[in-house]
């Protein structure tokens, strides 16, 4: 008993300490850069490193882009877009399948949808589109699966989806349902037919189900959600059991929260993560501390925070990453700009990145993408999505070898167990890289 309880010991310090994450100081991009109301990065000269694209509002300069040059350097800004033209939100994607990533556009001042075509970074800009609101988003996704990428829209009162033919020809069509202010949009397939399904943020938050490519207003679904006012919305994961779940922030006075999805597409069991309302606009999610859960990261009192997950959807208060000062850190982006695996930080103002320095002591960085465990509750069956081949060994709570030396295929791995209610800790062996993971049987 006492080696078992030593093993047991062993293994929760495994967990409790060999995973850590944390940021380096910040480095500088470029100054005077506090008109910056979105960032977000894609690889538009096709090297192999995230570039990053930001919009200014109010400002000459609209849309730029930064060349991620390597080496932690990168290009003076670019501008794409001058004048007053006011975007508000801007997306990616290789729109005509020329293998070089286009950029649409959003904007205020002239109503306008844009699609600036990249030929080898220079942009071709052609609108697609003009009808009359005020504040907007604009979403990239293949819609209809015909493997190219169509256009979601929202802006005043209009939903519109611009339906792509492969070539960067776009059909419209508006989406009717209640009446109300749209502010953002998330997409994701949250019934798992297959079909990417829209949900907006604004007044309300509204659910419009895609049936096969057709998208309509989905009354049920949308009454089971909370009626309050929404400035952003995330379809994620957060509970680790293999469905989308929906991120929510509200107005500043009711901070941030996540709903449950059933697998079904239903949202229940409202759960707050911070209820502080000096949350500000906008979040980035993913796994910041390479434990296989995904993390959040705010602009909060113009300081950089970070929530921490726990993988089954408990979040420990924000830890204060970065302090501010008054006005200067209100946009935040996470993407891995170095490819080490791991996912770093970019904020304005000043426009500046820090660097993801978590370090493993037992596994190698391994992404959500790659090893996934679901559903997590589990009543004894589960799943491992794994993307090469390996072996999965589990011990119970006490430290003690309940399966060992199960082969895992590339692809999806499902197991039945008669497991007691508890929870179990799996070691993951794929390629010379292991993966530690916690699973709750209910």
């Amino acid at each position: 008993m006492k080696n078992v309880l030593l093993t047991f010991t062993l293994l929760q310090l495994l967990f409790m300490c060999t995973i850590f994450g944390q940021f380096s100081s910040p480095n500088l991009i470029d100054t005077n850069t506090s008109l910056i109301t979105s960032i977000i990065t894609a690889d538009i000269n096709n090297d192999n490193f995230k570039d990053i694209i930001v919009t200014r509002k109010f400002s000459t300069s609209i849309i730029s882009y930064y060349l991620n040059q390597g080496g932690l350097t990168f290009g003076p800004e670019t501008i794409i877009e001058p004048g007053n033209n006011q975007i508000t939100k801007i997306a990616t994607g290789d729109f005509n399948n020329d293998g070089w990533i286009d950029i649409v556009s959003i904007g205020d001042a002239t109503n306008s949808v844009i699609v600036y075509t990249n030929n080898a970074t220079t942009f071709t800009a052609n609108t697609i589109d003009n009808f009359a609101f005020f504040d907007s988003d604009i979403q990239v996704a293949d819609i209809d699966n015909d493997s190219d990428l169509d256009i979601v829209a929202i802006g005043g009162t209009t939903l519109n989806i611009y339906y792509n033919d492969g070539l960067s020809n776009f059909t419209s069509q508006t989406i009717t349902g209640p009446i109300e202010d749209f502010f953002d949009i998330t997409i994701e397939d949250i019934d798992g037919d297959g079909f990417k399904d829209i949900i907006t943020g604004g007044t309300n938050i509204s659910i419009y189900k895609n049936t096969n490519g057709i998208i309509s207003y989905d009354t049920t679904r949308t009454n089971l959600i909370p009626s309050n006012f929404n400035l952003f919305l995330e379809l994620v994961d957060l509970d680790n059991d293999g469905d989308f779940d929906l991120f929510s922030e509200a107005d500043n006075a009711s901070g941030i929260r996540w709903m449950e999805n059933d697998g079904n597409g239903n949202f229940s069991n409202l759960q707050m993560i911070d209820g502080n309302p000096n949350t500000r606009y906008g979040a980035s999610i993913n796994d910041f501390d390479a434990d296989g859960d995904l993390d959040i990261i705010i602009p909060k009192d113009f300081n950089f925070v970070l929530y921490t997950n726990d993988g089954l959807g408990n979040f420990d208060p924000a830890s204060t990453i970065q302090l501010g000062t008054p006005l200067s850190i209100t946009v935040l982006h996470a993407e891995d700009i170095n490819n080490d695996g791991f996912i770093d930080a970019i904020w304005s103002a000043d426009l500046s990145f820090q660097l993801n320095t978590t370090t493993l002591s037992v596994s190698e960085p391994e992404t959500d993408a790659l090893i996934k465990l679901f559903p997590n509750p589990a009543s004894n069956q589960f799943s491992i999505q794994i993307q090469n081949p390996g072996t999965l060994t589990i011990h119970n709570a006490l430290g003690q070898v309940v399966h060992e030396n199960i082969v895992l295929i590339a692809g999806r791995n499902t197991f039945e167990f008669n497991l007691n209610p508890q929870l179990y800790f799996l070691t993951i062996q794929s390629q010379h890289k292991k993966v530690l993971k916690k699973l709750l049987i209910e």
